[in-house]
This record gives C-alpha cells, sequence and structure tokens, in this order.
C-alpha cells in the first residue's frame, strides 16, 4: 500500500474532466493549450484501487455534512444525455453514508466523493477509493424508464461500493485469498442498510 498524488493533462476539448482517486489539490491551464488537475489521495491503497478518468463527462454535484462537521463534496459524472437521471443515484449515496455513520461510526473519509457512470464499463462497479466506477445500468434511473427492482438495484450496488470504503479500501486484503473476507463483509454490511428507496420517489 503506498499514498498516491497524480497530475492528469488532457486536451482541454477532448477531456474537459480529468479525473483521479482523492482530493482536488491543483488545477489550470498549461502554455500549451492543455489543461491539467491533481489530485492527493491522504491514505495509503493498493494498486488495484487506482482509479484515473479523462473525457467529455457531465456531472450533477451535492454534498454530505458528516457526523464530525465537515463537508464533503458529492459528485456523479456521466455521458451528457444521461445526466437528469442520477438524482436517485446521488440520494442513495447521501443515505448509504449517513447510515454507515449512524450504524458504525464510520466517517467519509475524504473532501470530495466521485462516482462515474458509463454505458461500456465491463463490469457492474468498482470501489476505487473516493472514484467509483459504474456501468450506468446501477447508476441511472428515473421513474418514466426504471421498475422498482432497478430502483432497488441502483440503491444496492451504491451503498455496497460506498461501504467499500473502509471495508476493502481502508482495511483491504493482505493477498488475493482474502477477496472473499472483503466482499463477504461488505455485502453483510450492504445488506444490513434499510432500504429507502421506495421514500425517495
Amino acid at each position: 500500500m503506498t499514498r498516491f498524488t497524480v497530475t492528469v493533462v488532457g486536451d482541454r476539448e477532448r477531456c474537459p474532466v480529468l479525473l483521479a482517486n482523492g482530493n482536488l489539490t491543483a488545477s489550470g491551464t498549461l502554455d500549451d493549450g492543455r489543461h491539467f488537475a491533481t489530485y492527493d489521495d491522504p491514505f495509503p491503497k493498493p494498486s488495484y484501487l487506482f482509479a484515473l478518468v479523462a473525457g467529455p463527462l457531465a456531472a450533477i454535484e451535492d454534498h454530505f455534512t458528516t457526523a464530525s462537521g465537515r463537508t464533503v463534496k458529492l459528485q456523479i459524472f456521466v455521458e451528457a444525455r444521461n445526466r437528469g437521471r442520477c438524482a436517485h443515484a446521488m440520494n442513495s449515496l447521501k443515505n448509504a453514508m449517513r447510515w454507515d455513520e449512524e450504524t458504525f461510526g464510520l466517517e467519509c473519509d475524504l473532501d470530495e466523493y466521485k462516482i462515474v457512470a458509463v454505458d461500456d464499463f465491463n463490469m457492474g462497479a468498482m470501489e476505487n477509493k473516493g472514484l467509483n466506477v459504474f456501468n450506468s445500468r446501477y447508476v441511472l434511473a428515473d421513474p418514466e424508464t426504471a421498475t422498482d427492482a432497478d430502483f432497488q438495484g441502483v440503491e444496492g450496488v451504491i451503498g455496497h461500493e460506498y461501504f467499500h470504503n473502509w471495508t476493502g479500501n481502508r482495511v483491504t486484503c493482505r493477498d488475493w485469498f482474502q477477496l472473499s473476507l472483503k466482499e463477504g463483509l461488505t455485502v453483510f454490511r450492504d445488506r444490513s442498510s434499510p432500504p429507502t428507496w421506495a421514500h425517495g420517489r
């Protein structure tokens, strides 16, 4: 496990959004017209939790106030056509953060928490530290197109990946033979969390 500080550089038109794990500490424009963003992840992590995203994405933003009074910036990045279908996912994230505090005393340990969802991600979702990456089917839901099961599925997967922040990310595997412990404990946590999706519709 090691700490990561990452500077992402990209063409401003092709890659207007530049993301990596952790907190944004610097951003700006370079002399050649490209732009950059620097992220510092304050906690050591194994390399499989590293993530970097760059591209033309749209975002919705909100915030969460922790039990200790810190404000955590929340962002969900999606392809522009999907921006209007993220409200349920954002509510699900805030519900998961609140439940983890109230049940286990575990606060979000970052100043910002980001989710990226794209149609062609080849897994369901991944708990990259502070920058979760999802297939959009587990983030997008609105009453016009989604079933009750879809709403419940989004809340479940959002919660599961957030709960990994402590059970899997901060406390992680010694080796891959412990994968079942990491996943099993997080599944226990997400299944223990009461569903709130029906009240949010």
